[in-house]
């Protein structure tokens, strides 16, 4: 699965609202490509580290949701599976499949 190559911010003082429309950003994308559109992004030190939209159609992937594309993004960027300096933006709660991806892969913050 192809991933989209990660946008970092030099500026460390984005906010919360400003990420929250960079996850929406995402969910668009998946609107346009007639997904359910959620999108995310994992964020670490102001640094965009992953981000994702739903893409369970395109990729015939039923774990294809947001959060575990975002998550999967994230953890190949930073080089490991522990994302506990991280926190997730989505615009959508998670399901449960993506409740205990974010455990497990210790997100800091949802």
């Amino acid at each position: 699965m192809a991933l989209e190559p990660v946008q970092v911010f030099p500026n460390k003082g984005q906010g919360h609202a400003e990420y929250m429309k960079m996850a929406l950003k995402q969910a668009i994308k998946a609107f346009e490509t007639d997904e359910i559109p959620i999108g995310a992004i994992i964020v670490e030190n102001g640094a965009i580290i992953g981000r994702g939209f739903n893409q369970r159609e395109t990729l015939k992937d039923p774990t294809a949701h947001a959060e575990m594309i975002a998550i999967t993004a994230a953890a190949n960027t930073i080089g490991d599976w522990r994302l506990n300096n991280s926190v997730l933006y989505v615009t959508k709660e998670p399901c449960p499949m993506c409740a205990g991806a974010i455990v497990n892969s210790r997100l800091k913050m949802v």
